[in-house]
């Protein structure tokens, strides 16, 4: 849901105001992980998807706010409940030259629905087929009545037709092209034929940066022009400097724990359920977010569809779960261990379950090493976090929870009878009772599946004084939207 803000000025002559000049000299954003890999379609990775997004588009995507708009589809139109009717822009090029057509479109579906390694298939659980009217015009067809389709389309970035298994070099129809990439960095240019014109800014390097102290020093040096994920130690320093600021938005985004409840310790319900009470929110949001954020007791926050305003984190009661631990057979001193990415802060989190009798070690591992293993299901305790990138709580349910090809997602085993709930809350079509389904299908989740959302974190970057740019509430870092400063 975009909201907008509205004011006048009485008895002033109107003028426009000053809009930011492009940057002219390359630009060097630092991200705190290197991506999983550039392959757009075989995973749910955000550091990827910030950088792809600049290099691929799909048939729609989303403004800063969350708003839907038209990109490689200029136009659609739904003659009936079930089908869906794109007509092509027919001035985008490839970055290698070669002319969008339907037969891209259908292959890059076919990629995220059929590829043996795609993590992506969720995104296109509703959909029945898809073909070609002509070579402009692309007709998807659901299952049943999905009124979200749109938004899971601007999830799927369109490939060229003979894209080879593995994509390692992307080629997309985005405003910038890939150049290269080497230890710690990729490097774009701009697309000169892409359909918007070319971008401004000449060139961009994302530089993948897990340390924040050096994503911080390389801002405050003048090496970096936008940092992402700041510490809370950190951002004092960005805020006092004179050749920085820091910006910030509420964001998708949730911290949460996910317990294995298919492994001991956390295969026994009061387990999960003293973990659940014995975490106390409100002073890890102040521990670990400085205070910016809200503690969590759902998977989505206030911007996602699906958010429930009734359902509030479960108090915090150490001694109940205490007890709790007790009554499961867990003695003082039992090990965990806290498995993470490489860079973020857990010690506050390691602390309060020390104090419900756990020996926690923290795990550190680098992203794209971290990611497979969560694919693998062998990560029994994990802190990380979670965003459903079409604004819709089903990204959630359909990617984590969801029994896809008779398989449970996660390394979880299935939950009876959520299957069935999942889907009548995907394709009801009348709004309020679908976000009625969707917090029901929230509340059994929370109750059975071993996750435990934490905090709601607002997203804080650093960025040069003289830039000017708005974070957007995905997340990711569209550079065409980076601007210098008006002058005076």
């Amino acid at each position: 849901m975009a909201l907008a803000i509205g004011g006048g000025v009485f008895g002033l002559a109107c003028r426009e105001a000053p809009v930011p000049a492009a940057p002219v000299r390359p630009l060097h954003i630092a991200l705190p992980a290197e991506p999983v890999a550039l392959d757009p379609h075989l995973h749910l990775d955000l550091v990827a998807a910030s950088i792809l997004s600049n290099i691929y588009e799909g048939l729609v995507g989303f403004d800063a706010e969350m708003s839907l708009l038209p990109a490689l589809a200029s136009s659609w139109e739904s003659p009936d409940d079930l089908t869906w009717v794109f007509r092509l822009r027919e001035d985008v090029f490839f970055h290698d030259g070669r002319r969008l057509t339907a037969r891209d479109v259908l292959a890059s579906f076919d990629r995220v629905r059929n590829h043996p390694q795609s993590q992506q298939e969720s995104i296109l659980v509703a959909v029945d087929s898809w073909r070609a009217q002509d070579p402009e015009t692309v007709e998807v067809r659901t299952r049943l009545p999905y009124p979200i389709l749109l938004n899971k389309l601007a999830q799927v970035m369109i490939v060229p037709a003979d894209s080879p298994d593995l994509i390692s070099t992307p080629v997309g129809t985005g405003p910038f092209r890939f150049v290269a990439r080497r230890p710690g960095a990729i490097e774009l240019a701009p697309h000169d034929r892409h359909w918007r014109g070319p971008p401004e800014a000449p060139a961009v390097t994302f530089h993948l940066e897990p340390d924040a102290e050096v994503r911080v020093s390389g801002l405050l040096e003048g090496r970096f022009d936008l940092i992402q994920d700041l510490s809370s130690t950190l951002r004092s320093a960005v805020r006092t400097s004179h050749q920085t600021r820091l910006v910030g938005r509420d964001s998708l985004l949730v911290n949460y724990l996910r317990l294995l409840r298919s492994e001991p310790p956390f295969s026994d319900p009061r387990v999960r359920e003293a973990i659940q009470i014995g975490l106390d929110r409100e002073e890890l949001v102040r521990e670990l977010l400085a205070g910016l954020g809200t503690p969590a007791g759902q998977m989505v926050g206030p911007n996602v569809f699906g958010y429930d305003p009734e359902y509030r984190p479960p108090p915090f009661d150490l001694e109940r779960a205490r007890s709790l631990l007790a009554a499961a057979g867990i003695v003082p001193g039992t090990p965990l261990r806290l498995t993470h990415r490489a860079g973020v802060e857990v010690e506050p989190i390691v602390r309060q379950l020390a104090r419900l009798g756990f020996a926690v070690e923290p795990q550190p591992m680098p992203w794209e090493v971290l990611y497979h293993a969560l694919q693998g299901g062998g990560v029994k305790l994990y802190y990380g976090s979670y965003a459903c990138t079409s604004g819709d709580a089903s990204d959630l349910f359909d990617s984590m929870v969801r029994i896809r090809d008779g398989r449970p997602a996660a390394g979880n085993p299935p939950i009876p009878g959520l299957a069935e709930l999942i889907q009548t809350a995907s394709v009801a079509g009348e709004m309020t009772a679908r976000r009625a389904l969707l917090t029901r299908v929230m509340r059994e989740v929370m109750g059975a599946n071993g996750l435990v959302p934490l905090l709601v974190p607002r997203d804080e970057y650093g960025i040069r004084r003289d830039l000017r740019w708005k974070p957007r509430l995905d997340g990711s870092i569209s550079v065409t939207e980076i601007g210098f400063a008006p002058r005076p």
